[in-house]
């Protein structure tokens, strides 16, 4: 009898990235989820999940969405030998979807907007014999999935203990499982700088919320939103209730239905620091990181590239110098290409200006003409480190 796979995911390098450690005036490692079978860290969690349900007698996976998890699921559903349908709107196919077709889902188009979709998948599931829907943030294996980024990054930095981690934030399940990968390893004390922008802001929403009391919300999701300007599936601004256009916003894999409670919780024992930054800063590290290191990212992704290509590490983790590490977490994404980033580049201010936030406070607003030109010039240089660890080669992604 032929024995399935024990992870869907692939161990993913561990880059050390020589122009951002300059920038930063530290050792600057990009963890490349990009390098994933899906192009982004999304099959981790999901793939784990959709073992799971395997196992619980799912034999038809149901995604919502022209999305990184869909094209997991999609994956997922291929790998596992379960047919997998994936429920988008019929508005004009963003680049992810012929990537869903390729991954053998079926396609199918309903109506005009993610809410739409999701009707129509929830009476595909009630009809449908052992079909699932994946679509929970909340499920334990989620953030088992996604906490073997944290472990693998122990063993690749020779279990050396960061000073920092940085990555972006959509609905908090990257979140969740990056901070109890890091409990695992024993880093109880390393902060993770938590990146959106301003208008995805959700995570710093929720946040604020459990700081008021306030009821947290009751369905949450691994679906970009249902409502909203945000909630047509190809980024563009729709007309709000009152007939306006609404802003877009182009940093779309940060979109999150609702914010996992998971992660908030974990804010609560863990050190954590939220930041929102303006789409403009992570458009501009985004053609930064394609400059610098010829990989294309979704501008979301790039929200957690900005804080090094900013300079904002050292006003939120004081007495960084040469001997520290700093890793970056590059989730990926599939939904891009050249043509829309260059339109994004079009749209935005270069260089782009710093405005960031954490919580209801502005915490640095200035121009980029105001920063020294390089960490150098703040006091520190950054050195190539001893241990060039760039690939996981044969050491096991987790250690007993």
């Amino acid at each position: 009898m032929t024995q399935g796979p024990q992870t869907l995911h692939a161990p993913t390098p561990l880059l050390y990235s020589a122009s951002m450690s300059r920038q930063a005036g530290c050792n600057v490692w990009l963890k490349l989820e990009n390098m994933q079978p899906t192009q982004s860290f999304k099959i981790r969690g999901v793939g784990s999940l959709c073992m799971q349900a395997r196992e619980r007698g799912a034999s038809h996976f149901v995604a919502v969405g022209d999305t990184n998890t869909a094209l997991a699921v999609a994956y997922s559903g291929r790998q596992l030998g379960v047919p997998a349908t994936v429920f988008v709107p019929g508005s004009p196919a963003p680049p992810i979807r012929p990537k869903l077709e390729l991954e053998g889902a079926a396609v199918v188009e309903e109506g005009r907007t993610l809410r739409d979709a999701f009707g129509a998948a929830r009476t595909f599931v009630e009809k449908t014999p052992g079909a699932y829907m994946v679509d929970s943030a909340e499920d334990t294996a989620v953030e088992t999935g996604n906490a073997t980024i944290a472990s693998e990054i122990g063993v690749q930095l020779q279990h050396q203990e960061p000073a920092a981690v940085v990555a972006p934030v959509g609905s908090g399940a990257l979140l969740a499982g990056l901070v109890s990968g890091m409990q695992r390893c024993g880093w109880h004390r390393v902060p993770v700088i938590a990146v959106e922008t301003h208008n995805t802001n959700s995570f710093q929403q929720a946040l604020l919320a459990d700081d008021s009391g306030a009821p947290p919300a009751l369905a949450p999701s691994l679906l970009p939103p249902l409502e909203g300007p945000d909630a047509d599936s190809d980024g563009k601004a729709r007309a709000g209730s009152d007939g306006a256009r609404a802003e877009p916003t182009v940093a779309t894999c940060l979109l999150a239905g609702a914010t996992c409670t998971r992660a908030v919780e974990l804010t609560r024992e863990h050190p954590v620091v939220p930041l929102s930054i303006t789409e403009a800063m992570a458009v501009e590290a985004c053609r930064r990181f394609l400059d610098d290191h010829q990989l294309l990212v979704e501008v979301g992704s790039a929200a957690a590239l900005s804080v090094v290509a900013k300079r904002l590490l050292h006003q939120i983790v004081p007495g960084l110098d040469h001997r520290a590490h700093v890793v970056v977490v590059v989730t990926g994404g599939a939904n891009t290409s050249f043509d829309r980033l260059d339109a994004c580049r079009q749209r935005f201010p270069f260089p782009a200006p710093i405005i960031a936030k954490s919580g209801q406070e502005i915490f640095m607003r200035m121009l980029d003409s105001a920063l020294p030109a390089a960490a150098s010039d703040l006091g520190a240089v950054a050195v190539q480190p001893k241990s060039a660890v760039s690939t996981p080669t044969a050491t096991p992604a987790a250690q007993p």
